[in-house]
């Protein structure tokens, strides 16, 4: 599902007198010298442009009605956009504002056809907020975000002409290709998603990576079938949860191994680290793990869940559930507006997971942690952004 121009449709339901007119939002990492930051379709067709200076933008189009932006709004926007989703589906996931892809398979004996219940999806998206969407009904998920953007009400792409569908769509629009892979191709003449299906996977290989070819392979060919997280879950948070069948004695319960397998799933570095468990009186018991806690290896970090879930445990009592919930990061909460040192720590958390893979009982932390852990502990190792 796509809603376009969201932050102006959330405008024009607070005030109507904007509609029909064109807008834009001032950029605000440029408070000297004003620009626009999103403008909206009329605004295009009037012929301006992001990154336009304001008094240029006002002199071409006179009526522009220009807007300060409010991350907040958006927000929560973006959260009720995932909470109406929840009501239809479990699993899905927000991409940028105003997008999410949604699993609706195993629908169909509560709402009936898909199709069917993705146009009703849209409809009462219009009818409770107010806002007007375009959708992409398809098996692949590549295809389904680009079926979106055709901006019909709703695209259908029948199973099996995934293939033919994306063919003519350009490189450009495939999301998350890097750019240097895509001037790569555009150099080879490969433009189009059907220039770059017939290249065979060990080409592919070489020109990309070994790693990130099978998947930009599929997802060139409309193949690329991925398992939604729920809708529950937000981005860079994960719970992994864990049902006891019998229930069991507090010391039989392996969470060592568990937890450790947990957090190898996922090698980015946690930043908050909660584990919960129930009796099977339905008691619920807690643990949050501290700041030098998370600074840990894996294999301490695992060892000590273990020893707070024994210390913690009535031991008289079974345990019935255990649930592991993690937030991802470097350590700080990514934020609507980004600021160039945080995108630099962004980049740095590929490199640190490869580190943690290779040097498991050793702790992987960014060059930013605090001074003091680092003289203080002569073991660990450190990477900084230069």
């Amino acid at each position: 599902m796509w809603v376009p121009e969201l932050p102006f449709q959330l405008a024009c339901g607070r005030d109507g007198a904007l509609r029909d007119r064109p807008l834009a939002f001032l950029n605000p990492e440029s408070p000297r010298s004003p620009s626009l930051w999103f403008v909206n379709r009329l605004g295009r067709a009037e012929g301006l442009a992001p990154g336009l200076p304001l008094d240029q933008a006002l002199r071409i189009a006179p009526g522009l009605k220009v807007l300060d932006p409010a991350p907040q709004v958006w927000w929560e926007a973006q959260g009720s956009l995932g909470d109406f989703l929840q009501h239809w589906t479990p699993q899905g996931q927000l991409g940028r504002l105003g997008e999410a892809l949604v699993e609706l398979q195993g629908t169909q004996r509560i709402f009936g056809p898909l199709a069917d219940t993705a146009e009703r999806m849209r409809r009462e998206l219009t009818e409770r907020h107010g806002w007007a969407s375009h959708g992409g009904l398809s098996l692949s998920a590549t295809a389904a975000q680009l079926a979106a953007h055709v901006e019909h009400q709703l695209e259908l792409v029948a199973d099996g002409a995934e293939s033919a569908f994306l063919a003519p769509q350009a490189l450009r629009r495939l999301p998350d290709l890097a750019p240097r892979i895509r001037e790569r191709f555009h150099r080879l003449g490969l433009r189009s998603f059907g220039d770059l299906q017939p290249v065979p996977l060990p080409v592919l290989a070489e020109l990309t990576h070994p790693k990130l070819a099978p998947d930009l392979r599929a997802r060139i060919r409309g193949e690329d079938r991925p398992k939604l997280p729920l809708l529950t879950e937000r981005p860079g948070h994960a719970r992994h949860g864990w049902r006891l069948q019998p229930p069991c004695l507090p010391e039989e319960v392996a969470l060592a191994a568990r937890c450790l397998d947990w957090l190898w799933s996922d090698p980015r570095h946690p930043r908050h680290l909660v584990l919960r468990w129930w009796d099977v009186d339905g008691e619920p018991h807690a643990w949050r793990a501290l700041p030098e806690d998370l600074t840990a290896p894996p294999l301490i970090l695992a060892r000590r869940l273990q020893q707070a879930f024994l210390t913690g445990a009535p031991r008289r009592l079974l345990v019935r559930e255990v649930e592991l919930r993690l937030a991802w990061g470097l350590g700080r909460e990514r934020s609507l507006f980004q600021d160039p040192l945080q995108q630099r720590f962004e980049r740095l958390e590929p490199a640190l997971a490869r580190l943690r893979k290779r040097f498991p009982d050793q702790a992987i932390l960014p060059g930013w942690v605090e001074y003091g852990l680092k003289q203080a502990n002569k073991s660990l190792i450190f990477m900084e952004a230069r």
